[in-house]
């Protein structure tokens, strides 16, 4: 319930009719609406005019269902519509003022048949649709469909019949108590939902860098390990290093899907294929995909990665051609790009989509920060092998991305603008240029340098 409550001069509320008891259980606990009294001065000129009403008060949506009883005159109801959709509207638009909201979506249900034809209301940010139930006959229908992530007209059909078959609907308090406890445990149901789904796309970056590591490999056995061509040709990156350029701009996103053989070491023979960089970075994209794929959607998970691969090559280059301490010309792996999704969780809800579950968000930020610290602790113990400016970069851009990108809706989030949706695809347009290119120098590089026939000779 909102924070006014009903007087002890005034008594309690009367209970409103039984199916706006049954739909607003579901508004309450599936929909994150909140019970509003009709006394709250937010309501306006709709408090008292509705039996029930459900809003949504916070967040980038504004929302609004209410449930009146038409008139039985046909002519009367024409009347009594205009004048309510004319109220709603108005109302939506001063939330879109005061909240601020970047849409609304009102929904106003009938609690007995209605037969009026409307025209759909002109507003480009409130969304109203208007609908009827009859618990009597089990029927519904929908004079103007409801907006996007309201009950649709089957749901609260399913609800009118469900009352003709005998179903018990809930009391007032009933719903005010699952409201209680459903904002208490922070809304967790849909996102619980969200994430048991099968994360695809992780497990297909998994594969794409064990099938890389494969060609990197044997090309790098071939040609003598990272200090050779062998290394360039696979799409290494070698800033500074005399008669390795290797500052191709591409390189900068080829060299993240590259790792080292064996046990941080380049080897030779079989043993070079058992890779603890690659086994490591794998099962890092296996737990932290498995979050952020379904919390963030495909599109923002690859475009992430892609982007903060990026922002941390540029991070070690940097540091390399400044010649800060711990800094290498040379570096491969995807830990960069997987260190920004870190940072995307950590400022996860932070300036955009409040209505997050906060103990979602508190959990991530503590996982965060664990996994951040060990990476410091074990990237400078083992700072022969580990590029903590590789790390830090990715983090950082990581976290940028977090401050503009908002999570799926189906976890409190909200759907991406055009602008956000746009930036990611052109993020992974650019992506695939440079995949692309890497391909074309790695069939340039073996088209002029054929690969030579296997020796017992060891590679020196």
């Amino acid at each position: 319930m909102t924070e006014n409550t009903w007087s002890d001069e005034g008594g309690l509320p009367p209970q409103p009719p039984a199916l706006a008891r049954v739909v607003a259980l579901g508004l309450v606990t599936r929909y994150r609406l909140r019970l509003a009294d009709p006394r709250d001065s937010r309501l306006g000129e709709l408090g008292s005019d509705y039996a029930l009403v459900t809003v949504a008060w916070t967040g980038t949506r504004s929302a609004l269902v209410g449930f009146f009883q038409p008139p039985d005159d046909p002519a009367a109801q024409v009347e009594d519509l205009h004048r309510r959709i004319g109220a709603a509207l108005r109302w939506g638009d001063a939330r879109l003022r005061t909240q601020p909201a970047a849409r609304c979506d009102i929904l106003l249900v009938a609690l007995s048949p209605l037969t009026a034809q409307l025209p759909a209301p002109a507003h480009p940010a409130v969304h109203l649709g208007v609908v009827w139930a009859d618990p009597g006959t089990g029927d519904a229908g929908a004079l103007l469909p409801p907006p996007t992530g309201m009950p649709g007209v089957g749901e609260i059909r399913a609800a009118a019949r469900a009352l003709r078959g005998g179903a018990e609907p809930p009391t007032l308090a009933a719903v005010d108590l699952a409201e209680r406890e459903t904002v208490h445990s922070g809304y967790v149901a849909p996102t619980r939902r969200a994430l048991v789904s099968t994360p695809r796309l992780t497990y297909a970056l998994v594969a794409t860098f064990i099938v890389i590591f494969l060609v990197e490999n044997t090309v790098w056995l071939r040609y003598g390990g990272p200090g050779f061509p062998g290394y360039l040709g696979a799409g290494g990156i070698a800033v500074g290093v005399p008669d390795y350029p290797g500052g191709d701009w591409w390189r900068y996103l080829s060299t993240a899907f590259l790792h080292v053989p064996g046990f941080f070491s380049s080897g030779a023979g079989i043993g070079s294929y058992l890779s603890l960089h690659l086994l490591i970075n794998c099962y890092s994209t296996v737990i932290l995909g498995r979050v952020v794929e379904p919390v963030y959607g495909r599109l923002t998970l690859l475009a992430t990665f892609v982007a903060c691969a990026f922002a941390a090559s540029a991070a070690s280059v940097l540091a390399s051609t400044l010649g800060l301490p711990l800094s290498d010309p040379i570096f491969v792996g995807a830990s960069g790009g997987l260190m920004g999704l870190l940072g995307l969780l950590f400022t996860m809800g932070r300036v955009q989509s409040h209505e997050l579950p906060a103990g979602l968000t508190h959990a991530l930020r503590r996982g965060v920060l664990i996994s951040l610290f060990m990476t410091i602790v074990i990237g400078f113990t083992f700072s022969g092998y580990i590029d903590n400016y590789a790390h830090l970069g990715g983090f950082a851009a990581g976290a940028v991305i977090g401050l503009v990108i908002p999570p799926v809706r189906a976890v409190g989030g909200r759907d991406l603008a055009p602008w956000q949706k746009g930036a990611l695809i052109a993020v992974l347009a650019v992506g695939a240029v440079a995949m692309l290119l890497a391909v074309i120098n790695l069939g340039q590089f073996l088209a002029s340098n054929p690969l030579p026939l296997p020796t017992n000779t060891p590679i020196p």
